[in-house]
């Protein structure tokens, strides 16, 4: 990858094999990668497997990442950041039967403290969290809520009033009676400057 210092400043396309595109405000140039004629060893097919995983994963998510995992993405994209951790992490199974272990996965990183249990039913308003407040962390920090329709391009977050010394709330949504969704709890500092881990609830 080459850094386009005064040719093709701003500009962004492709020239033959080569692509110029923008990030972070500064322009840049690559090859496109030629056929794939050698033969993969096992261990490059399981990598990547494991890219292809990680990568349907958390593409749903990539607008919740932006906030979540911000704090995490020094020098980095915050998707990259969330990336590599699950890359690292959440992928359970030996090749080909790999597959995403959503109990290890993040969508959130951060120093806050989770709660020891947390669980969320479904009821006919919407959704219902509880938790216990085990004195880690501070009892005001705040509760952000994440559900994503499993294998869709449909996630929805909210950034709650509801404080960790509350012990419950309630997500007034209307969820698809045919859809299951991934269920995900996470707090936030209550002066807003961190999150906590992701701590995902099960499919609901």
């Amino acid at each position: 990858m080459a850094r386009c210092n005064n040719i093709n400043e701003g500009s962004s396309g492709r020239i033959g094999n080569v692509v110029t595109y923008q990030m972070y405000g500064k322009s840049y140039m690559r090859s496109l990668p030629g056929q794939y004629k050698d033969k993969k060893s096992e261990r490059q097919l399981a990598q990547r497997q494991k890219m292809q995983l990680v990568n349907e994963f958390l593409a749903p998510y990539k607008d919740v990442l932006r906030i979540t995992f911000q704090k995490e993405a020094i020098g980095r994209s915050a998707y990259m950041a969330a990336k590599s951790y699950n890359m690292l992490h959440a992928v359970g199974g030996e090749y080909p039967e790999q597959h995403i272990d959503y109990a290890k996965a993040l969508v959130s990183a951060g120093a806050v403290s989770l709660s020891a249990e947390a669980s969320v039913v479904r009821t006919e308003e919407g959704l219902l969290f509880r938790w216990t407040n085990d004195g880690q962390g501070s009892p005001f920090d705040t509760l952000f809520v994440i559900a994503n329709v499993r294998g869709q391009y449909n996630t929805a977050y909210k950034q709650t009033e509801a404080e960790r010394k509350d012990e419950s709330y309630r997500w007034k949504w209307e969820l698809s009676e045919r859809e299951k969704y991934d269920i995900w709890l996470v707090f936030r500092d209550y002066k807003e400057r961190s999150f906590s881990n992701s701590l995902w609830l099960g499919l609901v």
